[in-house]
């Protein structure tokens, strides 16, 4: 890893020139991966993935607004899915093939509202920790969160995280996930955001293969999994739903489980859709 702490151009995640809030990792040569961050935290969250995963992927991962260099444009759905549209171009002029875009939690609802947005750009979703309607019972634990938050400053509320996660944490996804910094006030923004969102309906507009990873002990997020599913199939869409050991957080608090997923869900999402990921949308170039 470099002095700085932005890690090299093959292994570690480094800003990508010209693209404020878009990172890279990895060789043109690699499978494009677009990486989406969860709630609070930054892309550079991912760089112990990137360190996992390439040179076999190249990894693009975008700050959402309201988040890492991002933080101060204001959180919205539609705005995170252009952020993730950028990164998706990005990987895709970079290799000359349509990207996996895979995230946890906030990340995965991002990701399926991209696929819901813009159905030819990717090949597929890989969604970890997002198979609960955040206008149902998911919404009101996390408003309550939210107000908790509210009530305490964001400034506090960083530091009480800030000693969690350092406890909870391995100390590579430690170090990285507050390297890009904690953005309390972006929870209580996504909250309100998302719980006015109906994502049973957004999933049925994707029309991109999607992969839903669920933590077996993850019963909040597990609420309406089998809804979910339905509701992708349901207008002739490609969904598999698996369960795998660990917690709603895995993408941060088992950066190692998290890589392996990705890579077992490009396999499968691969063999099942081969000519999604072969070749980039009409129109990109290398």
């Amino acid at each position: 890893m470099r002095a700085d702490g932005l890690g090299d151009p093959v292994t570690g995640l480094t800003p990508a020139p010209d693209r404020p809030g878009i990172w890279t990792a990895g060789p043109a040569e690699g499978i494009p991966l677009v990486l989406v961050h969860g709630i609070r935290v930054s892309a550079r969250m991912w760089n112990p993935h990137a360190h996992r995963l390439a040179p076999r992927f190249r990894i693009t991962a975008p700050d959402l607004p309201g988040h890492g260099t991002q933080r101060d444009r204001p959180f919205n759905l539609e705005e995170a899915v252009e952020r993730v549209g950028l990164a998706v171009d990005e990987a895709a002029l970079a290799t000359g093939r349509r990207p996996l875009v895979a995230g946890g939690s906030l990340g995965g609802y991002v990701a399926l509202a991209y696929g819901a947005a813009h159905p030819v750009r990717a090949a597929a979703v890989l969604a970890q920790g997002s198979t609960a309607r955040p206008d149902r019972m998911t919404g009101f634990v996390y408003r309550t969160i939210a107000r908790a938050i509210w009530g305490l400053g964001p400034a506090r509320a960083a530091r009480l995280n800030d000693r969690a996660l350092q406890r909870r944490l391995p100390p590579d996804s430690y170090r990285a996930v507050m390297a890009g910094g904690l953005t309390m006030h972006a929870f209580v923004e996504v909250v309100e955001d998302l719980t006015r969102r109906d994502f049973l309906n957004v999933a049925g507009r994707c029309r991109l293969p999607v992969l839903f990873v669920n933590a077996r002990s993850d019963r909040l997020f597990r609420a309406q999994e089998r809804e979910f599913l339905r509701a992708v199939r349901a207008t002739g869409g490609y969904a598999r739903l698996f369960h795998v050991p660990g917690a709603h957080d895995m993408s941060i608090s088992d950066p190692a489980a998290f890589a392996g997923i990705v890579e077992r869900g490009y396999e499968l999402l691969s063999g099942a859709r081969p000519d999604a990921f072969t070749t980039g949308p009409e129109g990109t170039s290398r």
